[in-house]
């Protein structure tokens, strides 16, 4: 995909087009921002246009027609390379060739100058899981990268890169697109309902990627009705249901696939302290999915409280019954629930028992005590 075809990544794109039409590239690059933000789109895009023979200068893109872009479209270019963790961690056999493991990448490609594009690129996905000796190995690469090789990292975050390699990369920081924007090139640009598009964009946190992926899964607008009827439930629970509440918020966390990103996958999962209580197993990105669904739930609650029936809220196809339940309660409760909500989301990445945490989120909910 050339720059051209990004959303939301104006400022990034701009700075290294500069780069690129001024052939003053670092030989490093650390993309940073949260998952779904479009760092592998950016990556890829800035690949394409530093291995493109005959790119178009104003402003710089990749051609799309020559045998590097051409590749490149089908992810055949030899000389771009993407790299992934193997399993938890990136190891320093997928850098350089070990007994009994395949062949090193950049042993088998750095030494030699790129015979189809202009550049030798490579791709460092999630390279805050590199180990201490893949780290090592690369630091020294870094420190004198061939005039032909360009090396993108990805991380959530600057913080959870090793300061030595930090220290030997431009950092470009990519950030979330306004949630009404984001929504519009939903429609505009992907023929998705407005509704729906809204609702993908407003839960992605306007993360592009990430409502990309709700918006085209068909399964994650059936896992959004189930997340608007378990918060219908649990609002109308009495205290002594409130615990039965918590089990059935960990059976469904468990069973969210769509709306816990296509990275959720078992091995993913499984990677991710699951807690359980007899049979039940979840992750905590499935748990904050989860969450984040039912707080997004609130707020429309909230909103039809304060505003009326005519509020404008995410869930506009459960209007009439949310409205109905937010007339309940004063919007004092509807706040402290959202801040309940808000403070679980908070702990689920600081640890804690997922049991604990849900059975005391649904008795919050349940009482308000």
């Amino acid at each position: 995909m050339p720059f051209s075809g990004l959303f939301g990544l104006d400022g990034p794109v701009r700075a290294l087009r500069r780069a690129l039409a001024e052939d003053r590239l670092a030989g490093a690059y650390l993309f940073v921002g949260p998952t779904g933000v479009g760092k592998g789109a950016l990556a890829m895009a800035f690949a394409e246009a530093a291995t493109c023979t005959s790119p178009v200068r104003d402003p710089f893109d990749a051609c799309g027609g020559c045998e590097s872009c051409l590749r490149a479209a089908r992810r055949r270019q030899p000389e771009i390379e993407w790299i992934e963790p193997a399993g938890d961690q990136m190891q320093i056999w997928q850098f350089w060739d070990r007994d009994g493991k395949p062949p090193g990448v950049l042993q088998h490609t750095l030494p030699y100058t790129p015979a189809i594009g202009r550049k030798r690129v490579y791709v460092i996905d999630r390279a805050d899981t590199l180990n201490e000796a893949a780290a090592n190995s690369l630091l020294k690469v870094l420190e004198e990268t061939p005039p032909y090789a360009l090396f993108v990292l990805l991380s959530p975050s600057p913080a959870r890169m090793l300061p030595t390699i930090l220290s030997r990369t431009q950092v470009v920081r990519l950030v979330a697109s306004p949630v009404e924007s984001l929504a519009a090139y939903l429609v505009e640009a992907h023929g998705v309902e407005p509704v729906r598009a809204r609702r993908c964009a407003a839960l992605a946190e306007g993360l592009t990627g990430r409502a990309l992926w709700l918006a085209k899964d068909a399964a994650a607008e059936e896992e959004i009705g189930r997340v608007v009827d378990l918060s219908r439930e649990m609002c109308l629970a009495t205290p002594l249901r409130a615990l039965q509440m918590g089990e059935r918020m960990r059976q469904m966390a468990g069973n969210l696939r769509s709306l816990a990103g296509a990275s959720a996958a078992p091995a993913a999962a499984a990677a991710e302290a699951p807690q359980a209580e007899g049979r039940e197993r979840v992750s905590r990105r499935q748990l904050g999915a989860l969450v984040d669904g039912m707080a997004a739930v609130f707020r429309d609650l909230l909103a039809l409280r304060l505003a009326g029936r005519d509020a404008a809220i995410l869930n506009v196809d459960r209007r009439d019954a949310l409205a109905d339940i937010a007339a309940t309660r004063a919007p004092e409760y509807w706040m402290g629930r959202l801040d309940d909500l808000l403070s679980a989301r908070r702990r689920i990445d600081q640890n804690a028992s997922v049991p604990l945490l849900t059975d005391w989120l649904a008795v919050r909910i349940a009482t308000g005590r």
